[in-house]
Parts: structure tokens; sequence; C-alpha cells
């Protein structure tokens, strides 16, 4: 099956970044840093990238993305080390690929257990994923859209917030983030400095309008994580372009604040999904709200 309806996302900021050569065909990879790689998929709307960090013992695999190519694959081309996957959250661009891994952590919330012990049916997957405005091109080998669901799958490790993970000379801290969703987290790797920051900080926009969503908890989100603002340089999202510098945090909490107080202007837009959004810019960062 082929779609051709979606544009494939803008790349300038990869220039920098050295790729890697694999087979796979639906990702692409770049090495950011030593032992940090970004999974990218171009040609899906959501432009996800995955996050690979490679300890002494371990790796880490900062969720799995839309599902639709092989990332185990792609995966056991940078590394052989053991891997550990950790969502985020749970939206679907989160978890595709969860399926492909034994060893999952995730957020110790009532939405996190709901979708990991139920999955998602294919005709939720059809809609939010695999539409034809939503991919570019042609299915990767071996994808079998027609069957493509979220299957239930088990969670080894359900966090807390300040929960740590060891991956052998490398120490990931969780932090409780929501916003935009409520069962978000963000991984602080302070001996690197560097925040791996999902949805909540990012090139593009941030959505607060899915359910579980709230502007008031993105706000106060922003302002805690600035109480970590000297424990990190680099920013590493879940969309768009990786290794944005840290001075996003409190671009986004200025704009965060002028939108809550009414201050900061809209513009309506429609979303590829056809919800009517407010749409709010400030430079680099957009916040979106329900209508």
């Amino acid at each position: 099956m082929t779609n051709n309806c979606a544009s494939i996302q803008p790349r300038p900021a990869y220039s920098r970044f050295k790729r890697i050569s694999l087979s796979e065909d639906w990702f692409e990879v770049y090495e950011i840093a030593t032992d940090l790689f970004v999974f990218y998929e171009p040609r899906h709307y959501e432009g996800t990238i995955v996050n690979l960090i490679i300890g002494e013992e371990k790796a880490a695999l900062i969720d799995t993305g839309c599902g639709i190519g092989n990332l185990r694959k792609a995966v056991e081309t940078v590394t052989d080390k053991p891997v550990i996957v950790i969502n985020t959250h749970t939206h679907l661009d989160h978890l595709g690929s969860n399926r492909q891994f034994g060893e999952i952590a995730m957020f110790d919330h009532p939405l996190s257990h709901r979708v990991a012990e139920k999955g998602v049916s294919h005709e939720i997957v059809l809609t939010e994923i695999l539409g034809e405005n939503l991919v570019t091109g042609a299915w990767p080998l071996g994808f079998d859209a027609d069957g493509f669901a979220l299957p239930p799958f088990k969670v080894r490790h359900w966090l807390k917030d300040g929960d740590r993970f060891d991956l052998g000379g490398r120490d990931l801290e969780v932090l409780y983030t929501p916003g935009e969703a409520p069962d978000h987290i963000c991984l602080l790797d302070r001996t690197h400095r560097l925040l791996f920051c999902g949805d909540i900080l990012l090139q593009g926009p941030v959505w607060t309008h899915l359910e579980g969503g709230s502007l008031k908890d993105l706000l106060a989100t922003y302002q805690r994580l600035m109480y970590f603002f000297d424990d990190f340089d680099y920013l590493m999202p879940g969309h768009n372009q990786p290794w944005l510098d840290k001075s996003f945090l409190p671009e986004a909490l200025a704009g965060a604040e002028k939108v809550l107080s009414g201050e900061a202007k809209f513009r309506e837009i429609t979303d590829p999904w056809n919800r009517r959004l407010k749409q709010y810019a400030f430079g680099r960062l957009e916040i979106l709200t329900r209508w």
C-alpha cells in the first residue's frame, strides 16, 4: 500500500549529525553524541523521534515510535547491549513498537495500566497513526497495515517520580511532568547534562488538547523543570528535531504563562484529525489548546 498525502518533515537540523546506514527503510538514524542516537520517522506527519542511550551494561530506548518500521532491527545495527524501553507517555506514536521488546518501563498511572493491559484496537490505530494524510510513500517491507494494532504488553517496571535507571556509567532520573498527557515523564541525565523531554518541549507544537492534557499542568511542569535548569544543557525531544538548547525551557514557560493569563493571541486551526484547535505561536514553540 502506498500513501502520498503527507509531506516529509523538513530535516535541515539533521545535517550536522552523522547519519548511520541501515537496511531498514522507515527510519533515519543519527549519532548525536557518543553513545547517543536518534531514530527519526521522517515519512510520518508526527516526525517522531526515538532516543537511544547506551551505557556500559545496557541501553535505554526512550519510546518506540509509531510502530510502522522494524525498530528492533534498526536498534540492533547500533548496539548489541540489552535494551530497556522507557515510555515517556501512552500516546500511540510513542508505543507503537513496544511489542518488539521484552523489558518495558512506564510511569505508574491508571492510564498507563489501562493501555498496557488492553492495548489499542486496529480501528483506533488506523485513524490515529495510519491515515493516508499522515504517511508519505510506501509501507516498509513486511509491514501489515491491514492487521496492525497495539497488542497488550507486559510492563516490568512501574515507575515513580524520582526513580533512577543505572545503565552503567549513565544514570537516568524519572521526573513526573504532566501537561501534554497525564502520565508523561521526562528523564534527566545529569552526568551528560541532557533532559529527555518527550512531548512537552519540542520545536513545533506542544499539545494540551487530548484526553488528560492540561495547560495548567503544563505550566506547573515548566515551573518544576526550572528547578533542574542548572542540571542540563540540551533537550532531547520526542518529535521533529533533537539537541535543542536549554533556553527553550524559559521560552516555553513564558509562553504558557501568557496563554493561561489570556495575554497571548491565537489563531484557529484544524489539524489532520479534523480537530478544531487554538494555536499559540512563540517563535520556536507552539502551544495547542482545545477550542
